[in-house]
């Protein structure tokens, strides 16, 4: 058999998983075009804005396309978010509380979260030195979820569980959608109100669905990876529940401030009691 013989058989195996491929590619890009042509956007939502980007139309459009491409309640994508660590630090920082817990379910996280969550390094903030304490439930032997341990894994003090869909730099393979909704369900009939957050780093468009389709409570992840095309040189996004959305939100700019720039601040209502007097709030 020669070479080009070869490579025809070759091309023949893999037309399956080349033709699956672009079903996906299909059907994710018309859910992206469905929440462009919904929210109706169109070239006034690229003007630029001055002073503190109050009512900023094209922000806020995005955050709304964001989400409906999510299957999320609300989103955040910002620059400001200088990677996906970034993003998942405002959301642990965002939804913890001192005296809570993060269960890590799927083995250890990336490296780059373990001065985030306090495993190594000091004097930086982490979230242990806000008292937030740490456990993770190791995989089995085989590289999975180790769901008997899964089962009962949730305590009373577990405030978020954390669920990291791509496999980082183990040997383990990553998360499908089917298998996080599966954690998220085991999670939830031991304390519902533990918050289900996915780390959704270089998951985003890989199926037709993303986590917080199938119950996430909230998930972040990168521009500069699968949202941005390989094009985009920095951002990030949170999406999930508006609540859990807007206290991330307040971790990248501040307490009051959150999503909106200014206009949900003090600020805000003072200068517009100045400049309308006659119509109060």
């Amino acid at each position: 058999m020669n070479s080009l013989e070869q490579l025809r058989e070759a091309e023949q195996a893999l037309l399956q998983i080349f033709s699956g491929i672009d079903a996906t590619v299909k059907q994710n890009l018309q859910r992206v075009l469905d929440a462009f042509r919904h929210h109706r956007v169109g070239a006034h939502h690229f003007a630029g804005v001055s002073g503190y980007g109050h009512d900023d139309l094209g922000r806020e459009t995005l955050d709304k396309v964001f989400a409906s491409v999510m299957g999320a309640e609300a989103a955040a994508v910002r620059v400001q978010f200088v990677s996906g660590t970034h993003a998942i630090a405002c959301a642990l920082f965002g939804v913890l509380r001192p005296g809570d817990e993060m269960l890590a379910v799927a083995g250890a996280p990336y490296d780059t979260l373990e001065e985030v969550i306090g495993l190594r390094g000091h004097g930086q903030g982490s979230l242990i030195e806000f008292g937030i304490s740490y456990r993770q439930l190791e995989l089995t032997a085989e590289g999975t979820v180790d769901w008997q341990g899964l089962s009962q894994a949730v305590e009373e003090k577990t405030r978020l569980v954390l669920i990291q869909r791509s496999c980082g730099y183990s040997w383990r393979s990553s998360l499908s959608v089917a298998e996080i909704e599966k954690i998220i369900h085991i999670v939830k009939l031991q304390n519902p109100n533990t918050v289900c957050f996915v780390d959704n780093c270089y998951g985003e468009f890989i199926e037709v669905q993303e986590p917080t389709h199938v119950g996430a409570d909230l998930m972040a992840g990168s521009l500069i990876k699968n949202p941005g095309g390989t094009i985009v040189t920095a951002g990030g996004y949170v999406a999930g529940r508006t609540d859990l959305v807007e206290a991330a939100a307040c971790r990248l700019t501040a307490p009051g401030i959150g999503r909106n720039q200014w206009e949900n601040s003090v600020e805000w209502l003072y200068r517009r009691q100045l400049v309308f007097p006659q119509n109060p709030i």
